[in-house]
């Protein structure tokens, strides 16, 4: 069963899942510097810890700097994925409560996954210099807004309409 719009249900679901992501990682993100900010470090300290996974020690830094931004590229892309992957999976299952809460599940679930197994495989900085607190908190954040969010995004990506393409005008002869 296809969408209003044309597009299958699973695009949809994914779609919604991605944006409902980023807005996590947004919030992850936000929390993060909050708590920095908090204890007088660096906002861009866990941004920083990311980019080291390509670009070694000489990333992680206190500031702001050139390879900064591939710490939040690939914080936003895992978290589009894990998004797209929730939405994927829940689909359309329940209310907006329901769902938060699952979202919830899922961004602590994926906190212990990463950082007990994933990281430490990939890249072992990121297990050893995070904040394991304000990661913890953040990932609670992260799954309870992608929760959230998912129900909102998939509800609006159903209901748009694509104009209907009109059928070509008769040959005068």
């Amino acid at each position: 069963m296809a969408s209003g719009n044309g597009v299958g249900p699973n695009r949809v679901l994914a779609l919604a899942g991605i944006q409902a992501g980023v807005a996590g990682a947004l919030t992850l993100l936000a929390y993060l510097a909050l708590d920095s900010a908090w204890h007088r470090r660096s906002i861009w300290t866990v941004p920083n810890l990311l980019a080291s996974t390509f670009y070694g020690e000489s990333a992680y830094r206190q500031g702001f700097g050139v390879r900064t931004s591939a710490g939040v590229a690939l914080l936003f892309v895992i978290y589009g994925l894990l998004g797209a992957l929730f939405g994927l999976v829940i689909r359309d299952h329940g209310s907006l409560l329901r769902v938060t809460l699952l979202g919830l599940i899922y961004g602590t679930a994926w906190f212990f996954l990463s950082f007990d197994w994933m990281w430490k495989h990939i890249n072992p900085m990121v297990p050893l210099y995070s904040p394991d607190r304000a990661m913890l908190v953040g990932h609670m954040l992260f799954g309870s807004v992608m929760g959230g969010r998912f129900q909102v995004y998939r509800k609006e990506m159903s209901g748009v309409q694509q104009p209907e393409v009109l059928p070509p005008l008769p040959k005068e002869e």
